[in-house]
């Protein structure tokens, strides 16, 4: 998808959102919510509230006066000079909203409103937290956000093909990750994570940044992508030449492991639930009992590549319409998916019919693409 197809980020859903501000303002006895959080505001407004992708922060703020019973909520946009004429044409264009705009050297906290009726997602002074609310709030995506990751997560795992069919064993790491996120930004996705691990590191290290080796035998390429703020998570295996004895049913060992967290997923349990009975899965597949201790398996995804990650004392439930990254490694290969969670379960997103599959307890999870 070309950057000029894709739709502006505000969309028809803004009035579905903040009917739940209003219910979750309502139940804090609050009449304005400020949202400060970057995942809170890309959910909101499908915007980019990012200038350097390594900042948590955001470069605005938006505060939202909700009446009590009856009225629309108003919006009013805090942001720096520098941002605003920037995020008034491109970013929030369309928007109703009014503006306050401070010098690009003051902080914008004292724009902000305080007192007791104010809550928020970044506290600030003496405004009450109400974050956790708010992370609950937007696991939900509606049926727009729905569409938007089907799309992204479709056009990401395109990018990854075509990256790894760019690739060759003479390859160097930094040089996939380059390829990987050139495909990623031809798509309008911005690149939030790249790792490229080619063969001696692939069983070393569960988080690979790119080094200046060549891949090698077997490359390994990883992105979290995002647009309109939904994230996309992908994880490709590309192997040069003949694999060796044990290699690919290895890796389909390590697909029955994902498949007890794709089984497993379903709308209201309990996420930590989730992970203790699918780890169970390394054992009954020959891995180490323990394999699950040396890397995070996922969580929830959606606003950020993951929220935390979830471990067996994990509270949280897992709502219908939230979105689960899962990702279980050993032996040496890792597998991805970003899944939608609907009424009868998780709907696996990162599908390109170009990269192969094979088929694991009725769906088909992608295998490894053996190059000559």
């Amino acid at each position: 998808m070309a950057a000029d197809q894709v739709p502006a980020g505000v969309g028809p859903d803004l009035p579905e959102k903040l009917d739940r501000l209003r219910t979750l303002a309502a139940g804090a006895e609050a009449s304005t919510v400020v949202l400060r959080e970057p995942a809170s505001l890309s959910w909101l407004l499908g915007a980019r509230s990012n200038v350097p992708q390594t900042l948590d922060t955001s470069c605005f703020d938006v505060v939202i006066d909700v009446p009590a019973r009856s009225g629309s909520p108003t919006l009013t946009v805090v942001t720096n000079a520098i941002e605003a004429p920037r995020l008034r044409d491109t970013e929030l264009a369309g928007l109703s909203a009014d503006w306050t705009t401070t010098p690009w050297w003051d902080a914008r906290d004292p724009a902000l409103p305080d007192g007791p009726g104010v809550v928020t997602d970044r506290p600030y002074r003496d405004v009450r937290d109400v974050a956790p609310q708010i992370a609950a709030l937007r696991r939900q995506l509606t049926s727009h956000q729905s569409e938007q990751l089907r799309t992204v997560c479709l056009d990401a795992a395109a990018a990854a093909t075509a990256a790894t069919l760019r690739i060759a064993a003479t390859t160097t790491e930094y040089a996939a990750a380059g390829i990987l996120a050139d495909e990623l930004l031809s798509r309008a996705l911005a690149p939030v994570v790249l790792l490229v691990a080619g063969d001696e590191r692939m069983s070393a290290h569960r988080h690979p940044l790119p080094t200046t080796r060549p891949v090698g035998r077997r490359a390994m390429l990883v992105c979290c992508a995002r647009r309109h703020g939904l994230i996309a998570s992908v994880t490709r295996i590309v192997v040069f030449g003949p694999p060796r004895s044990g290699e690919e049913e290895t890796y389909r060992r390590l697909l029955e492991v994902e498949r007890g967290f794709l089984d497993a997923t379903r709308p209201n349990a309990r996420i930590g639930d989730v992970v203790t009975t699918a780890t169970r899965g390394y054992a009954d597949n020959g891995f180490d009992p323990v394999e699950w201790h040396h890397h995070h398996q996922g969580g929830f995804s959606g606003w950020q590549p993951r929220e935390y990650p979830a471990h067996p004392g994990s509270d949280d439930p897992i709502p219908l319409g939230s979105v689960l990254a899962w990702n279980p490694s050993g032996g040496g290969w890792k597998v991805e998916e970003t899944c939608l969670v609907g009424a009868d379960g998780p709907e696996p997103l990162v599908h390109d019919d170009a990269w192969p599959t094979i088929d694991v307890a009725g769906r088909p999870r992608p295998t490894l693409l053996l190059q000559p």
